[in-house]
């Protein structure tokens, strides 16, 4: 059975795995699900359509699958949706999406920290770190790997890409590459993410093949770029980000931070 500390409520339609532990005055209401050894700390809150992975680590007074702050949201059925490996500290929140059977969704092994916010129909990649106080709009799209400095803030549907950073105290309107570096407000590409790519192993031409695609994409080369993009996986995906965009991707500055 759950280790449910007394003071804990947990509805009678709530599933939780046997080896879920549920700590002091923890609410969990009916139709939520929980993952084999998860443990939920004091005070958090799983708010119906959540749905939590094994081995995720909730609180203190985490909220999760509140409804939308979104006009368009009439009350359907809809789910929060947090991956295995999901560590959510002090006072995030994360909600679920607007759309009947939709999901916000926060892939495994995220690390969300303390005052983060989730919106409504957000999808956060694997391995991703939001830092303290972050506020991601709605339909945001974070991608793998991806890191955000505290107090980063995100218009609703930016995407952020695979193994970017968002610098913190800065906001993006428009979506940034993956790979990149942005920063300020409204946020600019300053170049690589070149800490968390070497920290993620990108070295060698891999590395190099990246350095020569920003460097295309500063001057406006994009005869350059696409040559690149032929020869490099890592560049091809830019160029893919870059073809989807509906917002638009932030420009980039000549000098580096």
């Amino acid at each position: 059975m759950p280790t449910i500390h007394p003071t804990a409520v947990v509805a009678s339609g709530a599933v939780l795995a046997p080896s879920t532990v549920v700590g002091p005055f923890v609410t969990i209401e009916d139709g939520v699900e929980v993952g084999a050894e998860t443990e939920l700390l004091t005070g958090t809150i799983l708010l119906q359509g959540s749905r939590i992975g094994a081995r995720c680590k909730l609180g203190p007074y985490a909220v999760i699958g509140g409804e939308p702050m979104d006009s368009a949201f009439r009350g359907e059925e809809s789910c929060a949706v947090l991956e295995e490996g999901v560590e959510a500290r002090e006072f995030a929140t994360i909600h679920r999406a607007t759309g009947e059977g939709s999901e916000t969704c926060v892939g495994r092994n995220t690390l969300l920290m303390s005052y983060t916010h989730v919106s409504h129909n957000v999808r956060v990649g694997p391995g991703t770190t939001l830092a303290t106080s972050v506020q991601l709009g709605g339909h945001v799209q974070v991608g793998a790997h991806a890191f955000l400095g505290a107090n980063a803030l995100t218009h609703q549907f930016v995407r952020i890409g695979d193994h970017a950073m968002l610098a913190g105290g800065s906001a993006a309107l428009q979506d940034i590459l993956p790979y990149c570096l942005a920063a300020k407000t409204p946020a600019l590409h300053f170049g690589l993410n070149r800490v968390g790519l070497r920290r993620r192993g990108f070295k060698g031409e891999r590395y190099t093949l990246l350095e020569r695609a920003v460097r295309a994409l500063r001057s406006n080369d994009q005869t350059r770029f696409e040559a690149l993009a032929a020869t490099s996986n890592d560049v091809a995906a830019i160029q893919r980000f870059r073809e989807n965009s509906e917002r638009g991707i932030a420009r980039f500055v000549v000098q580096r931070l």
